[in-house]
């Protein structure tokens, strides 16, 4: 046996979080495991590495690796030996100093120095990606980029035991795949894995077993829990009854509303290197726009370009119809307030050391000016019950938050300013399939509601199809395909998906007018690389807290 957990007791502030666990992989074992967001997961896994988070007790039972106590401490060679951990929010675990490269061999122990370059590809091919992207460092990574570079530390050494907590929630339908055939090989070499994930119909063709989480208990899991479920117990009400079988129709309408954003003709670069030029893109009152593309391609940094995070290039912004400086630094109150941006790593936008009260009351008072603190007071309780939490999380710190409270917490900060457009990015990657839901239904609610624009990136197909009434698809330098969802993802989202993600993006004239559309995509390319590159650090928009060390 590899690992064991014996009766694990575990508490924050007095309150159970694990109640009496007991969990056994055997060697080469795959277990699954399943559970709503804040049931217990995580918690679970990081005990087998004797690394609860912060603010977290343990009380009681033990958790063993290959015989040995890990808690309250683990002995050497555990960690990164005995153990690979890949967490849910991978730019967490990479250090913003160092490059990939570093953080590769750093794992790995010592490498002849003839050997590194060659060891280091050799680590980065593992999980599809390429050599090049060995000199740079994780802010000029994409997040799926980011995933993937963990997992190759967390292959590195051969662990006999790979934890995996959500290692493809973050990626796109091609690099899952690959991700996914490389951890199938880790087993082929004896590696025993424990793999957590929202979606328990993917997970049961990954692993021997799964076992399911249900307020820190361990439970059976369903057999017949809907795809995507959480698997251990019955769905929750949803808050749309009214949708056959709880699910949206696919392809919704385009909204006919009026204009609230205009992009035309912009352009993107990290130093010399392009990322895309010539993206056109239009949000309507009420409208869903959804952006999809490979890892690399661009998305995150298109969704900084639009709320003015990320260094100028050509191309103009214009909300209803006024134009928008391209460095959110400089624009008016209603330039700053006016979109809003819910980051792809929760983890990275809040602010370590600040409690989730004083991450929304900063923008209510910076974008709406809400001078009396009683007032603020009951618009904080209403942000959390927007975004279904409770009250009393207001009082709790990030790192004492599960990764799906973390992504609701981001989401309600970003409604605090009362925005008109929302850039949601990735937003319900670390979700259940319940808590995904319910909230693509608050944005659905909101959009219909407030006559929000929403522009929604995300790797999964599905959703596009069911929550947008528009796509755009980013290739390497530009757009590969724009257009009605309805035309470009039927009838089948994925097949459909995978077959634009391969296409070349249509490029515009040097001398053509970036307020012109572009020329349509080619319709039978060849396929072409992804260019490997994403965000760089620029100034947090008002009202946006982020890690105090640099990005």
């Amino acid at each position: 046996m590899i690992a064991e957990l014996r009766g694990l007791f575990v508490s924050a502030g007095g309150a159970p979080v694990l109640r009496g666990v007991d969990l056994s992989i055997m060697d080469g074992e795959a277990v699954g495991l399943v559970g709503a967001s804040g049931s217990g997961k995580t918690t679970m896994a990081l005990a087998l590495l004797g690394a609860l988070r912060p603010g977290l007790r343990h009380d009681g039972g033990r958790s063993l690796v290959a015989g040995r106590d890990v808690l309250p401490e683990p002995g050497p060679g555990v960690r990164g030996g005995l153990v690979g951990y890949v967490g849910q929010d991978p730019g967490a675990a990479l250090n913003p100093y160092a490059t990939v490269r570093s953080t590769l061999l750093t794992i790995t122990g010592p490498v002849p120095r003839r050997r590194r370059v060659e060891h280091v590809a050799g680590l980065l091919d593992r999980v599809g990606l390429d050599a090049a992207l060995a000199e740079r460092y994780p802010h000029q990574l994409s997040g799926g980029q980011q995933q993937r570079v963990v997992l190759a530390a967390a292959l590195a050494r051969r662990p006999r035991l790979l934890v995996l907590d959500e290692p493809t929630t973050a990626l796109d339908v091609l690099a899952r795949r690959e991700v996914a055939a490389e951890i199938a090989r880790s087993r082929d070499d004896g590696a025993a894995l424990l793999w957590i994930s929202h979606d328990v119909a993917a997970l049961r063709s990954q692993v021997d077993r799964v076992v399911a989480v249900e307020d820190g208990a361990v439970v059976p899991a369903r057999a017949d829990a809907r795809p995507g479920g959480a698997g251990a117990v019955p769905a929750r009400p949803r808050r749309t009854p009214d949708r056959a079988g709880g699910e949206p129709p696919l392809h919704p309408p385009a909204s006919a509303g009026a204009d609230l954003l205009r992009v035309r003709g912009l352009a993107a670069h990290h130093g010399s290197r392009e990322v895309f030029a010539g993206v056109d893109l239009d949000v309507r009152e009420s409208d869903c726009v959804a952006v999809l593309g490979v890892s690399g391609a661009g998305k995150s940094t298109l969704a900084r370009r639009i709320v003015g995070l990320h260094p100028a290039g050509a191309g103009a912004l214009l909300l209803r119809g006024a134009p928008l400086h391209p460095d959110v630094r400089r624009r008016d109150r209603r330039g700053r307030a006016g979109i809003a941006l819910v980051a792809q790593h929760p983890a990275d936008a809040l602010h370590p050391r600040q409690d989730v009260r004083t991450a929304l009351d900063r923008p209510l008072r910076l974008l709406r000016s809400m001078q009396d603190a009683g007032e603020r007071a009951a618009e904080v309780r209403r942000l959390l019950d927007a975004v279904r939490l409770p009250a009393d999380l207001a009082d709790r710190l990030p790192g004492e938050l599960s990764g799906g409270q973390r992504q609701r917490v981001a989401l309600a900060r970003a409604l605090a300013g009362r925005p008109e457009v929302l850039v949601c990015d990735e937003v319900t990657s670390a979700l259940d399939a319940d808590t995904r839901d319910e909230v693509l239904d608050l944005l659905d609610e909101l959009r219909e509601r407030l006559r929000l624009g929403v522009v929604l990136i995300t790797h999964d197909p599905e959703i596009a199809a069911r929550r947008s009434g528009r796509v755009l698809v980013l290739a390497a330098g530009g757009t590969a395909a724009a257009g009605p969802t309805a035309e470009l993802l039927a009838p089948d989202p994925e097949a459909a998906a995978l077959r634009l993600l391969d296409r070349r993006p249509a490029r515009r004239p040097r001398d053509a007018d970036p307020s012109e559309p572009a020329e349509p995509p080619l319709t039978e390319p060849p396929p072409t690389e992804p260019v490997q590159t994403d965000p760089a650090p620029t100034a947090p928009v008002p009202g946006e807290e982020c890690r105090t060390h640099e990005r």
